[in-house]
């Protein structure tokens, strides 16, 4: 066989070995086809050449049940034929393997940042379809020898794509990073740039980003996907480095500018850093990262925009109440603050309507006008209703807020003084003017939404038994005079109370 060889040029191919050839013979062919598959595989293979050594690797693997002999059993206990054979191949793989990562170590070692990347991510791309596809020189390897070892509990033994993971990950990755995790640092000098408003390769990101997702073993199911990799090397020091960017950049922008314009940069973060998961991150880190921008975002500037919220309902800031409630509601406990503020403002504005409605009357409390009275209520209610809707979507704990603070100046203000009989009174004369025939407004605009109103004040009436009393007594003058507006506005309005309060109200 060495003169055979010695004949051969040292630049020619090896011939394709006989099924009962030795290791040396076998190992010298396979492995001038796996360094080319790995290293020049865009010059093509021909499929001979593939089926060749696809050949040559399964006739080794099962050409001891033929040839096996006692030599074979040396250095491998009990492990003998099939056995043998299929370490030989896996181990000279090993070894191919450490060989060809050591030269892509000490050319990575001279290049850094998006060289490095770039550098990084075609060697892996090389690297990944080679060992694709000698994965499926090793078939039978994989089925049978492999399969065996792992069956019997030898977890360090992987089918050969994943072999070559493990040793990318040993003799490169690991190499690459130990130098103060060159190749993640280079990663997130990229994302910074990014936030910074520079325009990045995001599918360069993606690429190195993905290989670290693929790294990751589960040694106990191999066929399981792991983050074990992506989350030490890359996830931790990504959301640690987003924590420190964002403490930063709120601090100085929050020094020269509006909490207006914050909650604008806050929203528009926050939106961003979502959009970066989808582009280039595991989908996994989306909650820690959201989970912790809201923190550095939000939450450490929550009372800022706590003692900001009056001056934007006093000017009636829409869009900046509906971004303020955006964020704070995605903190815990972001919202009862402005809960609490929006229910004294709402107090505040009503009781200020009515002592300016009282002050503006020659007779002060006792003259008021039902009407203007209702009208300045409903106003408040309108107003602040509309805020709960637009601004804060119509929340419960809002809606409450609104409610409590009506039921509050509907009953105490300016026009009731200490009574507790003055709305309901004023508000049944109303609904007993709206009632009438020489009613104008009943004339000029639609008495059914009048009356809709006058529920809405109704519902925050605490004596409502007073209310019932002087309508009563206004609709028995109605009917007995013959001046009600319709028999229909009548039944309407008595199906409204009964609605309100149950049917034995009436």
């Amino acid at each position: 066989m060495a003169t055979s060889s010695s004949s051969i040029p040292s630049n020619a191919p090896h011939p394709m070995p006989p099924a009962s050839a030795d290791l040396a013979t076998t190992w010298a062919f396979l492995e001038e086809g796996v360094d080319h598959i790995m290293t020049k595989l865009q010059t093509g293979v021909s499929y001979s050449k593939y089926m060749g050594l696809y050949t040559v690797a399964y006739n080794y693997c099962t050409s001891s049940r033929m040839h096996g002999s006692p030599d074979n059993t040396v250095g491998t206990g009990n492990r003998t034929g099939a056995n043998l054979m299929g370490s030989d191949l896996y181990n000279n793989l090993i070894r191919y393997f450490v060989t060809h990562l050591k030269s892509l170590k000490e050319q990575s070692d001279v290049v850094q940042d998006e060289a490095l990347l770039r550098y990084y991510a075609t060697e892996w791309d090389r690297y990944t379809t080679g060992a694709n596809y000698i994965n499926r020189l090793f078939t039978y390897l994989n089925r049978h020898w492999v399969k065996r070892e792992r069956d019997e509990g030898r977890k360090g033994v992987y089918p050969v794509y994943t072999l070559a993971l493990v040793q990318w990950k040993s003799n490169f990755f690991l190499h690459v990073q130990s130098k103060n995790g060159k190749l993640a640092g280079a990663i997130l000098r990229l994302i910074e740039r990014q936030r910074n408003g520079e325009s990045i390769d995001q599918g360069l990101v993606k690429k190195v980003v993905d290989s670290f997702v693929s790294l990751g073993l589960d040694e106990g199911d191999i066929n399981k996907a792991s983050l074990d990799v992506y989350k030490e090397h890359l996830e931790t020091p990504f959301l640690e480095a987003t924590e420190k960017y964002y403490q930063q950049e709120s601090e100085a922008f929050l020094a020269e500018s509006s909490v207006s314009d914050y909650l604008k940069k806050a929203e528009e973060r926050l939106r961003e850093e979502e959009d970066r998961v989808d582009r280039y991150l595991n989908t996994e880190t989306r909650k820690q990262l959201v989970s912790k921008c809201e923190h550095v975002l939000i939450r450490q500037h929550s009372e800022l925009m706590w003692e900001s919220f009056q001056n934007l309902l006093d000017f009636d800031k829409d869009e900046d109440l509906q971004r303020m409630y955006a964020l704070l509601s995605r903190i815990p406990e972001g919202l009862e603050p402005l809960r609490k503020k929006f229910e004294e403002h709402v107090k505040k504005a009503g009781l200020t309507a009515v002592s300016k409605l009282v002050g503006e009357g020659s007779e002060g409390a006792d003259g008021l006008d039902p009407k203007a009275y209702v009208d300045a209520l409903l106003e408040v209610h309108r107003k602040n209703s509309e805020t709960v809707t637009r601004s804060f979507r119509g929340e419960a704990g809002f809606v409450a807020s609104l409610d409590k603070a009506c039921r509050e100046f509907v009953n105490r203000n300016a026009a009731t003084g200490p009574s507790t009989t003055k709305s309901p009174e004023l508000l049944a004369k109303h609904a007993d003017m709206l009632l009438r025939k020489n009613n104008k407004m009943a004339e000029e605009e639609d008495l059914e939404g009048a009356l809709n109103r006058v529920m809405i004040l109704f519902k925050y009436v605490e004596d409502k038994d007073v209310f019932q009393t002087f309508y009563t007594t206004k609709l028995s003058k109605r009917l007995i005079h013959g001046v009600s507006a319709s028999d229909e506005s009548e039944a309407s309005m008595i199906s409204k109370l009964k609605e309100a309060c149950g049917f034995e109200y009436t």
